[in-house]
């Protein structure tokens, strides 16, 4: 039996259930179950943005593998669920790993933990402050920071990219029973994602546009060297707010230039940074008085799906870290498409 843990946005979401597909491909004759109890612990959304809950149903139309809680009575369902909000996982490095398998296996499920303990004493004190460790921060915090850790990403590509190969946990063959999922790997390179790539497509076809203004950019974008820019901020500054400052935009803008005639530059991006993206068309290499610019801004709540799915109808795509922004990336059918990330172990076809 494998368990495999959703937790997250739709991009997480359909990154964790890849591994379903990856391990059922290793695992062809076992039983999986999905796991989803944080989208029902209102404190996990406080830590991490849980967005719009479970989407994978709604919509993909997904419904299999079943939901563990099939295994389980109401009452004993209650009583993990209750046993996981009283460890308040949340509180030490969203350790659910922990909390979830010692829940389980209370209630007579045993499960071989894939994760280890995401808290494991690192957050029981603070760190004393150093005049060195204060200097590390703030190089790294730094136009000549940003500009070392490029050179490094480019020198140790080969490294970085080995450190992200989870084939041995993404295709594991067992007759354990695992508790899994959640490790985004697929969007990295060196995954062996081409294994399960057809059912990938055939699992995740999005429902027709039912809205004149999602339909009519749709056939928009197809006729033009359309240039998506997901250009996430909100709850990924602290991941991505280097991208802002130290010229990656610019970078991916230019050498989107050198090999597309006439781009036309579509903005992706979350419902409070459209202002912000406006106003500062030179952090992204851009200016109104010559380039062709759109903003995609009418797509919110749980029609949020529909900018991952509009991105797919784009020639080319600019992205940050982020697993939402990559799926529109890897949507688009583009045989020639130029996909850009700032990251070397980010599967797209550039990197700066």
């Amino acid at each position: 039996m494998k368990i495999i843990h959703i937790e997250s946005g739709l991009g997480n979401q359909m990154l964790s259930y890849c591994e379903y597909l990856s391990l059922r491909y290793a695992n062809p004759d076992d039983d999986f179950y999905i796991e989803n109890i944080i989208y029902d612990i209102p404190e996990c959304n406080d830590v991490t943005c849980q967005w719009n809950g479970y989407e994978l149903e709604r919509v993909f139309g997904i419904d299999e593998p079943e939901n563990v809680k099939t295994l389980f009575s109401e009452q004993q369902w209650g009583q993990i669920v209750s046993d996981i909000r009283a460890s308040e996982f949340w509180k030490y490095n969203m350790n659910y790993p922990i909390a979830f398998t010692e829940a389980f296996g209370k209630a007579g499920l045993a499960l071989v933990n894939t994760f280890g303990d995401f808290y494991d004493g690192r957050h029981s004190g603070a760190l004393k402050p150093s005049m060195s460790r204060w200097l590390r921060a703030t190089v790294a915090d730094s136009r000549l920071g940003a500009w070392l850790k490029r050179r490094n990403n480019i020198r140790n590509a080969d490294r970085y990219i080995k450190a992200r190969d989870c084939r041995s946990e993404l295709f594991r063959q067992t007759d354990a029973t695992l508790f899994t999922g959640q490790r985004l790997a697929f969007k990295y390179r060196g995954n062996d994602r081409h294994l399960i790539d057809e059912e990938i497509r055939r699992t995740f076809v999005f429902p027709a546009f039912t809205d004149p203004k999602n339909q009519e950019m749709a056939d928009y974008l197809q006729g033009v060297n359309a240039v998506a820019i997901h250009a996430r901020r909100g709850d990924m500054l602290g991941t991505n707010g280097w991208c802002y400052k130290y010229g990656y935009f610019r970078r991916a803008v230019k050498h989107i230039r050198r090999h597309v005639e006439n781009p036309v530059f579509v903005f992706f991006t979350d419902p409070g940074s459209i202002a912000w993206c406006k106003d500062n068309p030179g952090v992204f290499g851009l200016d109104y008085a010559r380039d062709t610019i759109l903003f995609v801004d009418w797509n919110g709540g749980l029609d949020s799906y529909r900018d991952m799915q509009l991105m797919g109808y784009c020639k080319h795509a600019i992205i940050t870290n982020s697993t939402f922004g990559w799926w529109g990336a890897y949507f688009i059918d583009n045989p020639d498409k130029i996909t850009v990330s700032p990251m070397v172990e980010i599967d797209t076809t550039f990197h700066c």
